[in-house]
């Protein structure tokens, strides 16, 4: 895999379950820069205050927003509106990615999945 240049400021992965957050957080290690928000006002105080190049989203939040509400309020913000926002969630059934895609997300992973198919999805989203 190729490894991304300084052009990529960072990732923010907004995540409830901290498990999920370290493996992603191994996952694109050497690859990224990646911050974690656990909830949709940490996320949009984030997002306030720095450019990410993607956004990984969580859908099932539970505190505050939940991920396809947020993704709403991401998209409403100026520097947001056409960044990435890549689903990456446990609802797994062809009517949730289409809900999901339909809902404000640009992309959608199910979990669990691997290493290779969340690099690929981010490099894809980064090269439109």
């Amino acid at each position: 895999m190729q490894k991304k240049t300084e052009d990529v400021s960072s990732i923010l992965y907004v995540e409830d379950d901290s498990i999920s957050r370290e493996v992603v957080a191994m996952f694109l290690r050497n690859n990224f820069s990646l911050e974690t928000a656990v909830d949709s006002s940490e996320a949009m105080e984030k997002l306030k205050a720095n450019n990410y190049s993607v956004i990984l989203l969580d859908i099932s939040l539970y505190k505050g927003l939940d991920g396809l509400e947020l993704a709403r309020e991401i998209r409403k913000l100026k520097n947001y509106k056409k960044v990435p926002i890549i689903a990456v969630t446990a609802l797994a059934f062809r009517e949730d990615e289409k809900r999901i895609l339909k809902g404000g997300c640009s992309h959608y992973i199910s979990k669990p999945f691997s290493r290779k198919l969340l690099l690929d999805t981010i490099n894809n989203a980064l090269s439109k």
